[in-house]
């Protein structure tokens, strides 16, 4: 640690006493030939940076313009050291940040070379970083401590045992300061009275989760952003702590500090209009603008503010500060020090771990665990439409009570009742997941981009929490009605009706996120899915006899879960009927028997088990379809 202060002050200072190595290779290498990977400096040469934006006009919207968000910049990172990136909206800071730590979207293209070291970023695992991003995404549900457990089993190499994962998240709480709130939940500060964590402890949480890997290098995308003095002096402390104890380096993007909170840190880079105005110690910022603008920073006055208001004056002062500092004695040090690090490259250099991923089904029981826990310590969602369930259910068996006879009359009722344990089961569902999955996105997009788990885990730990719900709510629902309509005493026709509702709430469910991933937009999906709904319903063998439907449209009945749960039920409870009293009045029709009745509805009895296993097609088929979409959207960053 205390070569890496020496060779930081000896960078900043452009003055090296003899026995300072002149590059950091020779430092990170000095004791016995061996290596510290947390001593390596960050460096970067002739960045270009563009953006892939499609043309506005209309009959051009395939071709792709570049827009420049960085234009060759150089740069270089000491080890262990505290940087800052300050510049206006839009300069290009975060886009800095990102191409520093291998974090660009797909749509970026990069030109030119950024190394640790004498390896270029891209050869480096996301475990070698902790990228911290502006706007926390927490489980608000989980408390500190099951938060950092839950990360430290997707994050940590799968050698090591449970018991020292649990005492590296101990050791973390304590170093950090978060022992008084382990166990509070995370949340989003003040809940309905319930005391949850504050922004300041929020953002050390976010550090917390980054440290569990213990990486040698930290970006921290505005950590002090919405906090008070106090707790944005709290969040540098932790980072100033990080880089003295630990000698890790760390590069923050920070907006407006006070002129205290800036002289913290070892360097400060200003970035604006994709250039770099300065790099250097930020004690001496002041000075530079004043040689190069003429302006002095009033005394008693902020600094950090001083600096914003003269970059964001005008592109033709931003301009001139950037070719003063191109021209400066400290661009000099910068490509001198950027052109020893490149004389000392070496190929036997690696500091890539040999670190081994927790298996997938291990990812996939922990995160189905988060989410379970999730719908039981915030079951306001599921509780209401579980209620919801139920006072339809009681209305629906009332207004059937005593109406469920085998007689011409009862015969309607007899589908009304399946008529209503289809419907309820078939749109509700659909509708209401397909509101409930663009909620979870945001977080996904966080923990697959930083590599915690894939697409698949996700959405097969999404499908299997869901089952309890895909279970009990048709369950509930079914059985209030049977037992009040009075439909068969029989046990075997319960469960068959039963297992009926499911799957037709099971299909639906998964035709509801068949859609979401097809068309990556609610607003899009529910455009198209309500005709289909439609079409599905009309063509059930209710409202049109089947028999008269069109021969190119048989084709629909075959997926209609609406169709083939409302045949299903129709046949188990008529199939054994041999007697229907009739009207007394001869000009009524009579159905005598339940054969009379299904082929009315154009049923056969021998569907009922092939509609059943026909429906288990369609559920795997709806998620089939709906995994294929989401992971190429999540693979191509199309998620929204």
């Amino acid at each position: 640690m205390d070569l890496a202060a020496t060779y930081s002050a000896h960078f900043f200072n452009a003055d090296a006493p003899a026995d300072v190595p002149k590059s950091a290779f020779q430092l990170c290498t000095h004791n016995g030939g061996q290596y510290d990977e947390s001593c390596l400096p960050i460096y970067w040469e002739n960045l270009n940076v563009h953006a892939l934006v499609k043309n506005d006009r209309w009959f051009r919207s395939s071709v792709m313009a570049r827009k420049l968000l960085l234009n060759n910049v150089d740069g270089y990172i000491p080890p262990c050291s505290l940087v800052a990136i300050m510049g206006p909206s839009g300069a290009g800071k975060s886009t800095l940040m990102a191409a520093l730590a291998n974090k660009l979207p797909a749509h970026i293209e990069l030109e030119g070379s950024v190394k640790i070291g004498s390896i270029s970023v891209k050869n480096f695992k996301s475990y070698n970083f902790g990228y911290m991003y502006q706007h926390d995404l927490f489980c608000g549900v989980l408390t500190v401590k099951e938060h950092l457990y839950f990360m430290a089993k997707l994050k940590l190499d799968r050698r090591i045992s449970e018991k020292n994962q649990k005492a590296r998240v101990l050791a973390i709480i304590d170093e950090l300061g978060l022992s008084q709130c382990a166990n509070t939940k995370i949340g989003f500060g003040r809940e309905n009275g319930k005391i949850t964590l504050s922004g300041g402890e929020r953002k050390i949480v976010s550090f917390a989760t980054e440290l569990l890997t213990d990486p040698p290098f930290l970006f921290c995308d505005e950590p002090t952003t919405g906090l008070d003095s106090y707790s944005a002096k709290n969040v540098v402390s932790v980072m100033q702590r990080l880089v003295s104890d630990q000698g890790k380096t760390v590069v923050c993007i920070i907006h407006q500090p006070s002129s205290e909170l800036l002289n913290v840190f070892q360097q400060l880079i200003l970035v604006a209009d994709g250039r770099i105005a300065y790099s250097g110690p930020p004690v001496r910022v002041t000075s530079f603008f004043e040689s190069c603008v003429g302006f002095r920073c009033p005394e008693n006055y902020n600094c950090a503010d001083f600096i914003m208001k003269i970059l964001s004056d005008g592109n033709k002062s931003v301009n001139s500060i950037c070719d003063e500092f191109a021209a400066s004695k400290q661009a000099e040090v910068i490509k001198n020090a950027i052109s020893n690090e490149i004389y000392f490259e070496t190929s036997s250099i690696s500091v890539l771990h040999n670190h081994l991923s927790p298996f997938w089904p291990v990812k996939l029981y922990h995160l189905t665990g988060r989410y379970l826990l999730e719908k039981v310590r915030d079951p306001t969602i599921d509780v209401h439409r579980f209620l919801q369930k139920v006072g339809i259910a009681v209305m629906v068996g009332l207004c059937y009570l005593g109406t469920v006879q085998r007689t011409q009359n009862g015969i309607q009722s007899f589908q009304g009742v399946f008529f209503m344990l289809i419907t309820e089961n078939f749109f509700t569902p659909m509708y209401s997941v397909m509101n409930q999955l663009p909620v979870q996105l945001p977080l996904f997009r966080r923990e697959y981009t930083s590599g915690l788990y894939g697409a698949s885990t996700f959405y097969a730990a999404n499908l299997l929490s869901f089952i309890p719900t895909l279970i009990i709510e048709p369950t509930v629902y079914t059985t209030i009605i049977y037992c009040m309509a009075g439909l068969k005493n029989d046990l075997y026709a319960y469960f068959l009706t039963v297992i009926i509702t499911i799957l037709v709430m099971a299909v639906s469910t998964s035709c509801g996120i068949m859609f979401n991933n097809i068309f990556g937009s609610l607003s899009l999906a529910l455009t198209f899915v309500q005709p289909f709904d439609n079409v599905i319903m009309i063509l059930s063998g209710i409202f049109v006899n089947i028999r008269s439907i069109p021969w190119y449209l048989h084709w629909i009945v075959f997926i209609s879960w609406f169709e083939l749960g409302f045949e299903a039920l129709t046949i188990l409870h008529w199939k054994d009927v041999d007697y229907i009293a009739c009207s007394q009045d001869p000009d009524v029709p009579c159905l005598m028997d339940g054969s009379d009745v299904l082929d009315k509805y154009e049923f056969t009895v021998s569907n009922l088990m092939p509609h059943i296993y026909l429906m288990v097609w369609l559920f795997v088929g709806f998620h089939v379809i709906s995994f294929a979409c989401f992971v190429t959207r999540a693979r191509l960053n199309k998620l929204s």
